[in-house]
């Protein structure tokens, strides 16, 4: 069947032999599908635009460093003594989180099991969300960012009112409901100590999915948004009350009546 094609103005539709095909197809520039448009607009060249705010920035911080270490006055300790502990005993600031869930559940839970999840969740996102929009945009859209707020607001709240009831009840307890199993039932340890707190975290996770599906109607990519939120939050949540709230035989206390050298 020849194949009709529209000639040149004025002169109509008919078909086209296979030699005028050959010329007009030596005439056509091809162009690679793949190619972004306006590369111009896109780019952001290294020097001067990312040098110059970098080494802007290192210089406030160094200026901010040493006006810091100037005026105000850290304070020392005694040299370390082998056969006194401190107290409290604080594990570094970024295992602060670990250490305050080891107040409040099985030390193989708080430790290995909920971080192991936890890291293995995040590396899987690329996998679960392979969707290239959005990619390094906070929120990726305003309803993202909709969430990210609910989600912080709604962690904080919730661990919050764990560490409050916890110490309450007496450090250690379980969110204060495996006391009071063990004293009126005889509830064995482990149910105690393990099942007891990780029903709690894993309903928490499931009412911040089922809110966050019932107001905002997520995408994929906007539920793992909600998720890792959550996960951001809970981390800086617990490392403040480790650094800031936890005092001698890591008792729950205000900032400013902690010891000198945990301030």
């Amino acid at each position: 069947m020849a194949e009709i094609v529209e000639r040149a103005p004025g002169q109509g539709y008919g078909p086209i032999d296979d030699e005028k095909r050959q010329r007009l197809l030596e005439l056509v520039r091809g162009r690679a599908m793949a190619r972004p448009t306006d590369l111009a607009e896109d780019e952001v060249m290294v020097w001067p635009s990312l040098v110059v705010v970098e080494a802007v920035s290192a210089v406030v911080f160094l200026l901010l460093l040493v006006g810091l270490s100037v005026f105000v006055s850290a304070p020392l300790i005694d040299h370390a003594n082998p056969n006194q502990t401190p107290n409290p005993s604080k594990a570094p600031w970024y295992f602060l989180n670990l250490q305050e869930l080891l107040l409040h559940m099985n030390a193989g839970l708080a430790g290995v099991i909920i971080p192991t999840i936890a890291l293995g969740g995040i590396a899987a996102i690329p996998y679960i969300d392979r969707s290239p929009l959005g990619v390094g945009i906070l929120g990726t859209s305003a309803k993202g960012r909709k969430i990210i707020g609910f989600t912080a607001l709604y962690t904080t709240v919730v661990i919050t009112a764990w560490v409050l009831i916890d110490e309450w009840q007496g450090t250690g307890t379980q969110f204060g409901i495996g006391r009071f199993l063990d004293e009126e039932y005889g509830v064995p340890e482990i149910i105690r100590s393990q099942f007891i707190p990780a029903a709690f975290i894993l309903g928490a996770i499931g009412v911040l999915m089922a809110i966050v599906q019932g107001i905002f109607r997520p995408t994929r990519r906007e539920m793992i948004i909600a998720l890792f939120t959550g996960f951001f939050v809970s981390y800086w949540v617990l490392t403040i009350f480790g650094t800031s709230f936890r005092g001698p035989g890591q008792e729950l206390m205000w900032p400013w009546d902690l010891p000198l050298e945990h301030h």
